[in-house]
């Protein structure tokens, strides 16, 4: 979802000092004076932490002596405070700081155990701006940077001495929340300078939360405000889980369980606070063959990072394992869902210096979708949400800890003290943990579309957003010079810069949405939208800015055709409503198509075939009619009358989800259209998907009662709620895609990906009836026809251009026995199949060995399922000592999904169905690829194993004789594996020298070469060389001198003397001179002389 792209940026704080103390620094070698100056001088820029706002547009530095305001649009210090050397030896040096919830005020928490409290004072007015000396210089400002930083000054309030010692702290709306060591305690402190007396104590012994309440304290205090939580991490290593929680502490002090438990409240200092807490993370309890105190030094937590979105806490712990907890109910302990570990490391012995490996820091993306994680010697990395890899440094450990590390500028690759997310993570912040001098960087990241507008364009087009333009993968466009592959040196990207006039302004983007056919993309900032023509290569945005200003897009907005549909909230009077504009007009509020007025929140919007589907936070499905074309009783004077929508369906999701935010994709699920949907009864009869969190369910409608009159429209013409059967498909999906088109007996497919690969679910809910030849010849309408679309590819050997061999060469047919393969074949075999479709999945029963699941060792971008193929990226490292930076690379990797596909329809015995499908991709040049993988991937695993009837290399061997590739795949196979398969894969083939002399009578040349060289490593010598013989002669017929060169060379390799080779060339030169079978000099006395001289040969 997120990789690194780029260079990394460092920032410096040498803009704050004066012109006359850099000067002076400058002559440190001139006097002791001076250089005890410049010492102080050169401690006070020391950065010792770094910690974000809320919404993380400002960031705070502090040094020894120094407090920094920073903004991250621009990049700049807004406004900085610098201690007296007094001031710091009377309260401490600064440790860190802890924000304000919104960002009006500041605590710094010194060494002396003071809280010095400072406020942030926000004016209108600008703290600077561009002055040319010629007024008309013009001049384009970056992303987000249109208006310039807002003036901003630190201003001290009071000091906060607390006796007891800090440890560490956090903060509530309207509460300072802290940890103090002796005792050890949570103490809550007003914000309000005027009410700081107003303080509550909790003793950490008295609270029954710790596991030690003798000798634990509390060094890490995280608060969540969207969930309502806290995160404790304590001195021994453990991780409590903690709430402010009346009814749940009384529940817990009570044995008769009868207290009804609430949620939890936000701690604050006018009300009581109940801490309730129970330890989820326990290094005691994590294995069982090790001894518990050696593992617990090991395990001990030392970072935590919630995240709201997805209910999870991400704990990082002393020896780099990072443990990802789910917390799905507030009365239930968080269990494990899964660790985050390097590969490179879980081999290692851990016990070695296991705290080189510790993580410092952890922080979620605001979206949800990764984490990123900064270790102490070990630099960065970041992982998908439930734990797929998507880059790491530490592959590079080797090469930075050379002889010439001492030139790396970017130290933050050696180790990371904090870090954190910028608005629209775009930016990942980090400050390094260097023994001399720890520095600031930004990192560039690009993101995936999805992460913040789950669509089924976005997944199926592989759109990325950096924070300056646009990354649309090539797939299979403009670049690609032949339709039946994928060249890999093609450009891979299409960079699409943002418009600069609406960049500057509304950074950062929120949504951005393709259209299905590529050609159309649309973007969303702070304000309005904009969107961009691929053909054209052109932006179109507002004329108007009022109204540009006057909107922002909530929910999302897609491509219908030609008209992009949006879904907006109205700045001034909060209102929402869904507009529809055309491609073709220009943007402005007079060139709407319709509007259709919205009386909640639209919380999700997307697209189903015609159908618009707006889910709203009442809990409601509103399902609509896409109506496109003038009206008979439209306005026909004015845009408006030519499309409209109709309410067709509300369906209320109430009692299945629970928040309404939690919901991050819905689609309707037909199990013949799919999502494509056109008609009325296909909405009615679909399924429900819905991605909530990372759990994927599906509501399949149940038969309405007709006792049931309630309505939820109101009066609107909508048919009453249908009740529905709840299964759930996957419980870790990131994300998923529904496959638009039909491959011949594929008619819907489900992806799923769940950062370690992708799960497939292939013509789920499928009637066993369904006829697959009707269905096939309607192509969708949906997307632009390929050669690949059913319907519109022939089977027949016409649709190739080079026909490499016959089918049915090993004498295996599936299917019709007829001898001549037709051009319908495909057809034949479809009907064949005694109208049963028997590739489906029929129920949710075991649903999980139904499925195909495909491993993938990078993060997949796009599925390219007319082609086969699998999109991802994967992230490189580069590395230069003459430059001392290090450039990140995005690489576009593809993965061939067809052996899957047919090994698990082989597995289940569908031969037939395999062949159907095959067929509609063997037009593309690397199937034969795709068929010897299967072969390969089979014979590795069943070789050596007596797997008796379960064993499917008969079967895979049977399904490659229906195509001309066979004999190709199986010797290409052959020679890719040890000599050890050989005999497994031949007892099952058939004899080599069968093989050998099917490819000879078959005019086969090149792959009965290659049968050559796997006869000679079996077979005596006499037999290989006699056959080299006749291949040479077939050769000269087919005037393939190429060839001929080839084998010469061979026969000069297996016979040292040349006896052999010159008998041979003496033999065809004689065969050339006479045609006399009775002579002599004739063919078979020639092959005969020769072998008897390699049987001499041999026996010496």
């Amino acid at each position: 979802m997120y990789w690194l792209n780029g260079i990394a940026s460092e920032l410096s704080l040498d803009c704050t000092v004066p012109k006359e103390q850099q000067e002076q620094q400058q002559l440190s070698s001139k006097g002791p004076e001076q250089t005890v100056h410049t010492t102080t001088y050169s401690k006070s820029l020391d950065v010792v932490s770094i910690q974000p706002s809320s919404h993380a547009s400002l960031y705070i530095t502090c040094t020894r002596n120094g407090i920094y305001l920073w903004s991250v649009k621009p990049t700049t210090v807004l406004a900085f405070v610098e201690r007296s050397d007094n001031h710091v030896e009377e309260f401490g040096e600064n440790i860190e700081a802890i924000w304000k919830p919104d960002a009006t005020a500041i605590v710094v928490h010194t060494k002396n155990n003071y809280m010095l409290l400072y406020a942030i004072i926000s004016y209108d007015q600008r703290s600077f701006e561009f002055n040319f000396p010629n007024s008309t210089h013009a001049y384009v400002t970056g992303p987000g940077e249109g208006k310039g930083p807002k003036t901003m000054l630190i201003k001290f309030k009071l000091a906060i001495r607390v006796d007891a010692g800090i440890a560490c702290g956090t903060s509530s709306d309207d509460t300072l929340i802290i940890a103090t060591k002796l005792p050890a305690a949570i103490q809550s402190i007003s914000w309000n300078p005027q009410q700081v007396k107003s303080t509550q104590t909790s003793v950490l012994d008295r609270l029954g939360i710790m596991e030690n309440e003798k000798s634990e304290q509390v060094v890490g205090l995280v608060y969540d405000k969207t969930m309502n939580i806290s995160v404790w991490l304590s001195n021994e290593g453990r991780a409590y889980f903690v709430q402010n929680n009346d009814t749940l502490s009384q529940e817990r002090r009570s044995s008769n369980g009868s207290t009804t438990i609430t949620a939890p409240s936000a701690p604050s200092f006018e009300k009581k606070i109940y801490w309730t807490g129970i330890c989820f993370h326990n290094s005691e309890h994590s294995t069982e063959t090790k001894g518990k105190q050696k593992l617990h030094d090991l395990d001990k937590a030392t970072s935590v990072s919630i995240n709201a979105k997805f209910s999870l806490i991400a704990i990082g712990t002393n020896r780099g394992v990072v443990y990802v907890y789910s917390a799905n109910s507030y009365t239930a302990t968080p269990v494990l869902s899964h660790k985050l570990e390097l590969s490179s490391w879980a081999s290692q012995n851990s016990s070695v210096h296991p705290e080189e490996n510790a993580v410092e820091s952890l922080a979620w993306t605001s979206d949800g979708y990764a984490i990123s994680v900064g270790y102490k010697t070990h630099g960065l990395a970041v992982w998908s949400v439930y734990g797929g890899l998507l880059c790491a440094s530490s592959e590079m450990d080797d090469v930075f800890s050379g002889d010439n590390a001492f030139r790396l500028k970017d130290t933050y690759v050696k180790g990371i003290q904090s870090l954190f997310w910028g608005p629209g993570n775009h930016q990942l912040y980090v400050l390094s943990k260097d023994k001399d001098t720890p520095k600031m960087f930004t990192i560039p990241f690009a993101k995936s579309a999805l992460t913040s507008y789950l669509h089924s364009d976005n997944a199926k087009r592989g759109l990325l957003l950096a924070d300056d333009r646009i990354l649309l993968y090539n797939n299979g466009g403009d670049y690609q010079e032949n339709n039946t592959t994928i060249d890999p040196a093609a450009v891979a990207w299409t960079h699409i810069q943002y418009p600069a006039l609406y960049i500057t302004d509304h950074w950062p983007i929120r949504y951005a949405s393709i259209s299905s056919d590529g050609k159309y993309i649309a973007i969303a900032g702070k304000r309005g939208f904009a969107h961009y023509n691929a053909i054209s290569n052109r932006w179109k945005l507002f004329g108007n800015q009022h109204q540009e200003q006057s909107f922002l897009v909530r929910g999302g907005m897609v491509w219908h055709k030609n008209i992009i549909i949006v879904a907006c909230e109205s700045v001034q009077y909060k209102t929402y409503e869904i507009r529809m504009y055309s491609r073709d007009s220009n943007l402005d509020n007079t060139y709407i198509l319709h509007t259709e007025a919205l009386s909640n929140i639209p919380a999700y919007m997307t697209l189903c075939g015609n159908f618009l589907l707006v889910y709203t936070s009442e809990n409601v499905l509103n399902i609509y009619n896409i109506s496109v074309g003038a009206l008979a009783n439209g306005n026909t004077g004015k845009q408006g009358g030519l499309a409209r929508l109709e309410l067709v369906r509300r369906v209320s999701l109430k009692g299945i989800v629970a928040r309404v935010v939690r919901v991050r994709s819905i689609s309707l699920f037909h199990p013949i259209c799919g999502d494509q949907l056109d008609s009325l009864e296909s909405v009615i009869s679909s399924n429900i998907l819905l991605l909530v969190d990372g759990k994927l369910i599906i509501l399949c409608p149940k038969t309405a009662d007709d006792n049931d009159n309630s309505d939820l429209t109101d009066g609107s013409p909508t048919s009453p709620p249908l009740a529905f059967d709840i299964h759930t498909i996957h419980h870790k999906a990131e994300y998923y895609w529904i496959g638009k088109k039909s491959i011949d007996n594929l008619i819907t497919s489900l992806w799923i990906a769940d950062g370690k690969g992708l799960k497939t679910f292939s013509n789920l809910l499928l009637e066993p009836d369904f006829d697959f030849s009707t269905y096939n010849t309607n192509v969708s309408e949906s997307e632009p026809s390929t050669p690949t679309t059913p319907g519109l590819l022939s089977s027949s050997s016409s649709a190739r251009n080079v026909d490499i061999g016959r089918p049915f060469s090993l004498g295996y047919r599936i299917g019709p026995e007829d001898h001549s393969r037709s051009p319908s074949a495909e057809e034949s075999l479809s009907d064949d199949m005694e109208n049963q479709c028997e590739w489906r999945i029929a129920s949710f029963e075991k649903l999980n060995d139904q499925a195909i699941y495909i491993p993938l060792d990078f993060y997949p971008l796009s599925i390219l399922l007319d082609k086969g193929i699998i999109v991802g990226i994967e992230q490189n490292i580069s590395y230069r000592d003459s430059l001392g930076f290090v450039l990140f690379k995005m690489s576009p990797k593809m993965h061939l999904f067809l052996h899957h596909v047919l090994r698990y329809l082989l597995q289940r015995d569908l031969e037939q169905e395999a062949v159907v499908f095959a067929r509609a991709y063997e037009k593309f040049v690397y199937f034969g690829h795709a068929l010897e993988i299967l072969l390969h991937t089979v014979l590795e695993e069943e070789a050596g194993h007596d797997l008796g009837d379960d064993a499917i290399l008969p079967l895979v061997i049977k399904f490659l004789d229906q195509f001309p590739h066979a004999l190709d795949v199986i010797v290409s196979c052959a020679r890719k594996t040890e000599v050890a398969l050989w005999d497994h894969l031949f007892s099952v083939v058939g004899k080599p020298k069968d093989l050998f002399e099917i490819c000879l009578a078959d005019g086969r040349l090149r792959t009965a070469t290659s049968y050559l060289i796997i006869l000679q490593t079996m077979q005596p010598l006499v037999v290989g060389g006699k056959d080299t013989i006749r291949l040479l002669q077939k050769a000269m017929d087919e005037n393939d001198y190429e060839l001929c060169k080839e084998l010469v060379r061979f026969l000069s390799s297996i016979d040292s003397t040349g006896r052999t080779l010159q008998e041979a060339l003496s033999m065809i030169k004689s065969r050339m001179e006479s045609e006399d079978p009775l002579s002599p000099n004739s063919n078979d006395a020639q092959i005969d002389k020769v072998a008897q001289s390699m049987r001499n040969l041999s026996s010496a």
